[in-house]
């Protein structure tokens, strides 16, 4: 491939500089050269045929998209789309880049992500909220969608940089239409059965659930994209509702807090040890409950019964 194709392929692929260095093992020289070119956007099957390419691999792998999948005419994709199926399709190459080059794709990555929320700040970014372990069992025994679990792209985006051990496989999706990683494969499809299983263990696992229309996620703070925006957001937000005297609207969204009953309490130090934001005293019988989240994570281990969540209305969410 010529350098004019490679320039060509980086630009339209949208690729990022950081990216350069490891491009190859993302996007095979002969997939570069294919996207280079190609002169028009909508291209089917037989027209990739004949350039010597298969478009249910290059589709499988993210490298194209369906434009319309009933007339069969496939689009190129970017390389936004192309990490994401690349780092949960082949996470063991991702991983064996050097930890830098880890971290700048993560965080490239991330700043993409965060960009395409919205940005109003009295506007709830996504549609994203915090849910009890049990709220997730009660959707997925409700939910009529087949379920499909996949690896979270977040903890393998950054945990290999950061010495997340958290557990990966993880998200689980109700979404199976065109574009999506379980029409292109990238996902297994599970039973409700398995996909109770999966948030049980990672509440064992000592990972919060957030949920949206289509996913059930299973989060920590380090590595999770929806953690780390609101942390973004707040910060950004803070000084300029501080000098309006207003709250910062709550994202994702939050309905309950935690409430103690000390005189049940056992001292025993589990919700302090479960607890990710560090809310408790136990020794001086004391919750940060303001900044509660209502995950439920300490509720879940309490030995005692001497913890509870009550539902609360929060300005914004």
């Amino acid at each position: 491939m010529t350098l004019a194709d490679k320039r060509k392929f980086l630009t339209r692929f949208d690729a990022p500089a950081v990216a350069e260095a490891v491009i190859d093992s993302i996007v095979t020289p002969v997939e570069q050269r294919l996207i280079a070119q190609l002169d028009h956007e909508l291209f089917s099957a037989e027209e990739l045929r004949r350039a010597g390419a298969d478009a249910l691999r290059l589709y499988k792998r993210g490298v194209i998209n369906y434009a319309d999948s009933d007339a069969g005419l496939f689009t190129f994709s970017d390389f936004y789309t192309r990490l994401d199926v690349f780092v949960i399709a082949e996470r063991e190459t991702y991983r064996a880049f050097a930890k830098e080059t880890q971290k700048s794709l993560d965080e490239w990555y991330f700043s993409v992500y965060y960009g395409r929320l919205r940005r109003d700040p009295d506007e709830s970014p996504s549609g994203d909220a915090v849910i009890t372990r049990d709220e997730a069992v009660s959707r997925i025994n409700g939910e009529m969608r087949r379920a499909y679990l996949a690896c979270c792209d977040c903890r393998i985006l950054a945990g290999g940089y950061n010495g997340c051990a958290a557990p990966l496989q993880t998200c689980i999706s109700f979404r199976s239409g065109v574009n999506t990683i379980a029409h292109r494969g990238v996902s297994k499809p599970i039973t409700k059965d398995e996909a109770v299983r999966i948030v049980i263990d990672a509440d064992n696992a000592g990972l919060m659930h957030t949920a949206n229309q289509h996913t059930i996620c299973n989060c920590c703070l380090d590595c999770c994209y929806l953690s780390r925006a609101r942390k973004r957001r707040d910060a950004e937000l803070r000084t300029r509702l501080e000098k309006q005297n207003a709250p910062c609207p709550s994202w994702p969204k939050v309905s309950k807090r935690i409430k103690a009953d000390w005189e049940r309490c056992a001292t025993c130090g589990v919700c302090e040890e479960r607890c990710p934001f560090h809310l408790f005293a136990v020794a001086e019988k004391r919750v940060d409950g303001a900044r509660c989240i209502g995950c439920s994570l300490c509720v879940n281990a309490c030995p005692s019964g001497a913890l509870s969540l009550e539902r609360v209305s929060i300005e914004g969410a």
